[in-house]
């Protein structure tokens, strides 16, 4: 069993182009079934293609003493098999309390947080299976989700790769028996307290009594759908890129889309977010007898200008200014940029929003500035421009000139909300600059 099971899981990876040779791999690992059964097949398969492996554990610290326990049971693992491990904490519930987020959301977004800035460029995977991908399809469905949502979980989403979604969580459980391995139980797995478990322990059970091979057939159907979401974003991507000039787009022509795309074309536009009623709400407007129509989104207000579609009154943006080493700016926009130069110790964290530069690789003055046509940065490796990036990051384009760019004399540094170009590797106690973008 242990060779098919990970012969599956390097198939699928494959078919994606997930584990290439000698690339670099960080395994996110909770400690619990999965995620186990993840970092042991990584680990076999890491020596046959000279994969560069580490494992990454964070502590949510919302069970106390089993979370701790969960920590210690990852480490001394992967002190066992020899990988490198590194872990990190954070405080879930507080940070759950400070922004009014759910519980799920908040821990969610701390730990992609964490586990993005210990891989150094490296990809992240996850240890998502069939039986999740079941459950989020089963999940998305009860909230009305469109192809998207029904498209399940993406095998790849940016440096995230999920090797596992083709595994059944009782092939995990057979691998580990095979093992002879142990793993962690989740206390909060067995309550029936979150939509989720209730799916997992009722729903899907049932639907696989109906229909035995229903996680399979879930599997086809979500690799399908994802396949039809692909071509109807390109599409509406490609309109977009010919016709949106100025914050606008021409009436006629979005009208005469199919409403698949002209759909998508709006919320690429206003954001990925949007709602069902706001998204009609504008498209309402290409058939208003009014030319002068409008309606008000989160954030944003689109109009009917005769033939043209406008969205935003004006993109915001501000002037450029310089950012002294000890101190701040505050931008037209209402973001503040903090800049401290320190030692550094291992408790200054890096973030979309917080950058640390080795003094000496900084090149003169520091400036803020607005995005310009044709710049770019590489961030993990790889370089884009910052019209691309913003697009992947589902930025609206009437916000992307208030997207604070930071440069110093040479090149840029850092884009807020992105990442920072070449973070090279800095030691404890090397001199540093430590820039913060907020509000």
């Amino acid at each position: 069993m242990s060779k098919s099971f990970e012969e599956k899981l390097l198939a699928f990876a494959d078919s994606f182009d997930m584990l290439p040779a000698k690339c670099r791999v960080m395994a996110a690992v909770s400690g619990g079934a999965d995620s186990v059964s993840l970092l042991l097949a990584l680990d076999s398969i890491a020596e046959k293609r000279e994969i560069a492996m580490t494992a990454a554990h964070f502590n949510h610290c919302l069970r106390g003493i089993e979370s701790d326990g969960d920590e210690m049971f990852v480490k001394d693992l992967c002190t066992r098999l020899g990988v490198p491990f590194v872990s990190g904490r954070g405080d879930v519930k507080g940070e759950a309390e400070k922004t009014g987020e759910r519980i799920e959301e908040a821990a969610r977004r701390l730990r992609y947080a964490f586990l993005r800035q210990a891989a150094h460029g490296a990809f992240i995977a996850t240890a998502h299976t069939s039986d999740d991908n079941a459950e989020t399809v089963l999940m998305n469905l009860m909230r009305g989700a469109g192809t998207k949502g029904l498209s399940g979980i993406p095998p790849v989403r940016g440096d995230i790769i999920r090797p596992m979604l083709t595994v059944t969580r009782r092939e995990v459980e057979e691998y580990l028996r095979e093992q002879g391995q142990t793993y962690r139980e989740d206390s909060t797995n067995a309550a029936d307290d979150y939509t989720r478990n209730r799916i997992r322990h009722a729903l899907v059970p049932l639907m696989t009594e109906m229909s035995p091979e229903f996680l399979t057939m879930t599997e086809r159907t979500t690799r399908l759908l994802r396949e039809d979401e692909k071509c109807l974003s390109d599409m509406a991507e490609a309109f977009i890129e010919e016709n949106y000039r100025d914050g606008s787009l021409p009436v006629k022509k979005l009208a005469e889309l199919p409403g698949a795309v002209s759909s998508r074309v709006v919320r690429h536009i206003c954001g990925g977010g949007l709602s069902l009623a706001h998204t009609r709400s504008v498209l309402a407007l290409l058939y208003s007898p009014d030319p002068s129509a409008e309606t008000s989104l989160p954030g944003l207000t689109v109009r009917r200008e005769y033939d043209k579609l406008v969205f935003g009154k004006r993109e915001e943006t501000f002037s450029p200014a310089f950012l002294p080493e000890n101190g701040e700016v505050v931008l037209e926009t209402g973001t503040r940029i903090f800049c401290e130069k320190r030692r550094f110790d291992r408790k200054i964290n890096k973030s979309f929003n917080s950058f640390i530069f080795k003094y000496d690789d900084v090149c003169g003055k520091i400036t803020v500035r607005p995005r310009k046509t044709g710049d770019s940065i590489a961030v993990n490796g790889c370089r884009k421009t910052l019209k691309k990036l913003f697009i992947e990051k589902k930025i609206p384009a009437v916000h992307r000139a208030a997207v604070p760019v930071i440069t110093d004399e040479r090149r840029i540094l850092a884009v807020a909300g992105i990442g920072q170009a070449f973070p090279g590797r800095i030691s404890e106690g090397d001199e540093v600059l430590v820039i913060t973008v907020g509000r």
